[in-house]
């Protein structure tokens, strides 16, 4: 097979797959999930998208794919600097945004963007009503948090830490002390969200609807910003620019961090990347920084518990080191958790251990009121993997991985995953619930592609296939509205 033949099969085989999925998706009799336990709706037979906003959404992921595309060419020249790299990749964050926000401007009205008003639901989420009805004192509330979880339910309320309360607290407050903000924020709000929120969650004051937008944008944009330490990841693992950005420019093509916005999962991501990038750096203050960084995810869930696993992982694994070096950045990065997490103690009164202890405590009663049938999952969750990550992406992670190519980072995060779904701990949702790990997987495809010769049109291909896959899930299904 001649090398320029290779990547050509491998991009038909997934364009087959997206078209498969795509058909799926459309037939409503193939169940998207496990029936009886737990399956992803589908958008109601009456609801149909606008011609002309599909059509937009395809000329800009298109353009997005076609910038993917540049940006490798440009960087697979010889030692493209770190200047080079860094305006790359500045851009990359600013039209990786612009590439989410096209993805959803795909979705019928009130699917997309509009889905902002969500975060008003308590049954999407419920972090924006308890900051609005329970933390007028910020301060009390928190110090009360121990007790106060223990009386909560097995699902988004009693399985976090604070940490999200206090954001969507902090968006309110801001909002409430600055109409001037808020009144900016209301009046540049998109039509399509003022009609979500006027139809769907009724009359609402400025600064809520203000504070609602900004936690919104916010995740948009930290979801974006995955693709740098996702880049600096695989920098990090001694990979080229070239190859790195084969993988961090199909970031913000994947399906599930397009399709999750704007729940705080979306954001989840840029934490995770971070914390593995430090990890594959050496010296002092990359170990604390990701300690610090895993303090603040486990300030908002227990998902950086199995994170903090991979960063372990990939620091005891790192070739060429000394023993006693290894030692020393576990000792250092377990400094970086434990300063800021025994401060925001001291700060709060909230025992942190007691709270992640009643965190889980209440997870655990999750599958006592909705058993899961453990083989179904079994099998189910590696297919949700694949399509959530995006289906194309998945087929260059098996080629890197097939081929020895795939970065340590992505193996030790397929061995987690695997852990997770065997000791039955992750059975269902875990296009949603396994999004802080999307980024080590995706570092795979970038090896997957250069192992078959693949450069700047096998990306740009990939790219355009992950936009179309997006897209017919953006035109099918919903995945944050309240099940009724």
């Amino acid at each position: 097979m001649r090398p320029r033949t290779a990547p050509i099969l491998v991009l038909i085989a997934s364009a087959g797959l997206v078209a498969g999925l795509a058909g799926m998706l459309r037939n409503r009799e193939i169940p998207l999930g496990v029936p009886g336990e737990w399956t992803w709706s589908r958008l109601g037979p009456g609801i149909r998208p606008v011609a002309a906003d599909v059509g937009l959404a395809l000329a800009g992921l298109a353009l997005y794919a076609g910038f993917a595309a540049i940006g490798r060419r440009d960087l697979g020249r010889e030692r493209p600097g770190r200047g080079r790299e860094a305006a790359w990749v500045a851009a990359l964050v600013g039209l990786g945004a612009a590439a989410q926000v096209a993805a959803m401007g795909a979705a019928p009205p009130g699917y997309g963007i509009a889905k902002a008003v969500t975060l008003a639901m308590s049954g999407s989420s419920g972090y924006f009503h308890v900051a609005r009805e329970e933390m007028a004192d910020p301060s009390a509330f928190l110090a009360s948090y121990p007790e106060w979880i223990q009386e909560q339910d097995v699902y988004h309320i009693g399985t976090h830490p604070p940490g999200l309360f206090v954001l969507s607290r902090a968006a309110l407050g801001l909002m409430d002390s600055s109409p001037g903000l808020a009144r900016a924020v209301d009046d540049a709000m998109p039509d399509q969200l003022d009609n979500a929120f006027r139809q769907i969650i009724g009359p609402m004051p400025r600064a809520d609807r203000s504070a609602l937008v900004l936690v919104a944008v916010l995740t948009l944009l930290a979801s974006a910003s995955a693709s740098a330490p996702l880049y600096l990841m695989l920098r990090g693992s001694g990979a080229s620019p070239a190859v790195s950005w084969s993988s961090a420019a199909l970031w913000p093509l994947v399906p599930s961090a397009v399709l999750f916005q704007p729940t705080a999962d979306a954001a989840f991501p840029l934490l995770s990347a971070s914390a593995v990038a430090l990890a594959t750096r050496r010296g002092p203050a990359a170990s604390v920084l990701a300690g610090a960084v895993l303090a603040a995810g486990m300030a908002c869930s227990l998902v950086f518990l199995a994170v903090g696993l991979i960063v372990g992982l990939t620091m005891a694994t790192s070739p060429g080191e000394p023993a006693r070096r290894r030692v020393s950045r576990f000792v250092l990065t377990g400094v970086g958790f434990l300063v800021p997490t025994l401060l925001g103690w001291a700060a709060t009164g909230a025992n942190p251990f007691a709270i992640w202890w009643w965190n889980q405590r209440n997870h655990a009663g999750f599958y006592v009121e909705h058993p899961r049938s453990y083989l179904a999952w079994l099998a189910a969750n590696p297919v949700e993997l694949a399509v959530g990550l995006g289906l194309p992406a998945t087929a260059w992670g098996l080629v890197a991985m097939a081929g020895g190519r795939a970065p340590r980072v992505s193996w030790l995060s397929l061995a987690v995953l695997a852990v997770l779904t065997l000791s039955g701990r992750n059975l269902s949702e875990v296009g949603r619930l396994w999004l802080p790990f999307f980024p080590m997987l995706l570092a795979a495809a970038g090896p997957g592609q250069d192992r078959m010769g693949g450069g700047a049109a096998t990306l740009g291909g990939t790219a355009a296939l992950m936009a179309v896959q997006v897209v017919a899930m953006e035109l099918t299904i919903q995945v944050v509205y309240p099940v009724s």
